[in-house]
């Protein structure tokens, strides 16, 4: 009889057919000590399924390794950059605690190299965390648009803390109305108010990020690294903190094998033998 796997085990399993498609979802290259980031699920908007969430995790130490790579370019293939977390039924490991955010680059806290942002299309709810929060600049292509669709689904969001990516009025504006039949927000109205660093025809985007990604190459790495330190620290939330400590700390306990022979020799009336193993 085939033994069940633990939690633990099932998000460390490879089978090697699951392995090859989440490699197809994230394209890594290095050009001219620039790491090229690709999402790679077009046909879905690109849209931060269970594998792509994972090799975007898997990606960014991939990166911050890389002594080939001083700066990375984190685009999106086809016409959009990525419309948020997949919503199908079975697209997220919901056994996988914040499996979307953990996608995300821990600026300032793992990820101390540059990463510059070529986004276009539709950059919405994950995609817009993506774009802004994880791209330390942001070059955006004139049919970039911006919004929160979970506004209008209700889908549930923790407390949120946008300031100082923007004004404290728009922050709410944007949250509480930025999809269809409210205030999406263009790339001309994101650079406005400071969310994007600036905006280029479509067909110049990728020029200018890798100009940008050029100039960021001159500056010592020590001097980047301080920069981002300082700069994530200040803007990190209690939301995210919690959040991170969660994944960290307390995950790994839930579902550790010293928790399970606990409760097994709290019930058999035993002293538990602890081996410190997740």
């Amino acid at each position: 009889m085939a033994r069940m796997l633990r939690p633990q085990e099932k998000r460390n399993a490879k089978p090697k057919a699951a392995k090859a498609k989440s490699e197809n979802v994230i394209l890594y290259e290095v050009r001219d000590e620039i790491a090229f980031i690709t999402l790679n699920r077009p046909e879905k908007m690109n849209a931060l399924n269970g594998a792509l969430s994972n090799g975007l995790c898997a990606t960014w130490s991939r990166f911050e390794a890389d002594p080939a790579a001083k700066v990375a370019i984190l685009t999106g293939a086809g016409k959009h950059f990525c419309a948020g977390a997949d919503v199908s039924p079975g697209a997220i490991d919901r056994e996988v605690p914040f499996q979307v955010h953990q996608g995300y680059p821990q600026n300032g806290i793992t990820v101390f190299k540059p990463i510059v942002g070529a986004i276009k299309g539709y950059t919405l709810g994950a995609g817009y965390a993506l774009a802004v929060r994880g791209c330390d600049i942001t070059i955006a292509g004139e049919s970039m648009l911006m919004g929160f669709p979970e506004a209008r689904i209700g889908t549930p969001l923790p407390p949120m803390e946008y300031l100082p990516y923007m004004p404290f009025k728009i922050s709410l504006e944007f949250m509480l109305l930025a999809w269809n039949g409210g205030q999406i927000m263009d790339a001309q109205r994101a650079y406005e108010v400071g969310l994007v660093n600036k905006v280029v025809a479509d067909e110049h985007l990728m020029d200018e990020a890798v100009r940008w990604a050029g100039l960021l190459k001159k500056i010592p790495p020590l001097y980047i690294k301080s920069v981002k330190y300082g700069h994530y620290k200040t803007t990190d939330n209690k939301v995210r903190i919690d959040e991170r400590e969660y994944i960290l700390f307390t995950h790994p306990q839930e579902i550790s094998r010293d928790r399970q022979e606990g409760l097994q020799a709290f019930l058999q009336r035993r002293e538990p033998k602890f081996t410190g193993q997740g």
